[in-house]
C-alpha cells in the first residue's frame, strides 16, 4: 500500500516538474509512471500536479510502502 502523496508546495522542483520520482527524487530520465495527483495551494492559487514514481523494477518502484498514519 503506498503512502499519502507530499502536499504539492512541499516538493522540490525536479519532483513537481515531474523530472524525478515523487517517492525517492531519483531521475526520470529514463521513465517513470504516474503514481497520482499531489494536491496543494497557496492562497487563491491551487498547486494540483501530477506527479510520478520509478517504474518497476528501476529505483523504488518495487518497493512497498506503508500507509501514513492518519492524522487527527
Amino acid at each position: 500500500m503506498k503512502c499519502e502523496l507530499p502536499d504539492a508546495g512541499d516538493l522540490p522542483r525536479r519532483q513537481y516538474s515531474g523530472w524525478a520520482c515523487v517517492w525517492c527524487g531519483a531521475s526520470l530520465r529514463e521513465g517513470g509512471k504516474s503514481a497520482g495527483i499531489a494536491r496543494g495551494r497557496i492562497g487563491a492559487h491551487r498547486l494540483d500536479v501530477e506527479v510520478y514514481e520509478c517504474l518497476p523494477g528501476r529505483g523504488c518502484g518495487d518497493e512497498p510502502r506503508a500507509a501514513a498514519a492518519p492524522q487527527a
